[in-house]
């Protein structure tokens, strides 16, 4: 059986992203490949083995529930509908 290799532009086309793309995830071990002279080339097998794990490592991070975030507002209060009070007049003395 024949090993299958593709290039970078090749892989580009079959994932729908930017050559660029490919050629930075190669380096960091995200895309399996080797590069003997000036390009990238990525055998099919290991390819398709690694973009399957990508795929179900980035769908559990999907499902992960997310952390709370902080907030630095203070809780609305209802009850002023938040408004405001006027601060009342001071008493009249009637006597």
């Amino acid at each position: 059986m024949p090993l299958e290799l593709y290039t970078a532009e090749q892989v580009a086309a079959l994932m729908g992203c930017s050559v660029k793309t490919v050629e930075a995830m190669a380096p960091d071990g995200d895309l399996p490949g080797i590069k003997p002279g000036g390009s990238w080339i990525l055998p099919s097998g290991a390819l398709a083995s690694q973009i399957d794990a990508l795929a179900l490592e980035q769908s559990r991070a999907r499902k992960a529930p997310k952390p709370p975030t902080a907030t630095l507002q203070k809780p609305y209060d209802n009850r002023t509908n938040g408004r405001r009070r006027k601060a009342l007049p001071a008493p009249i003395d009637l006597s």
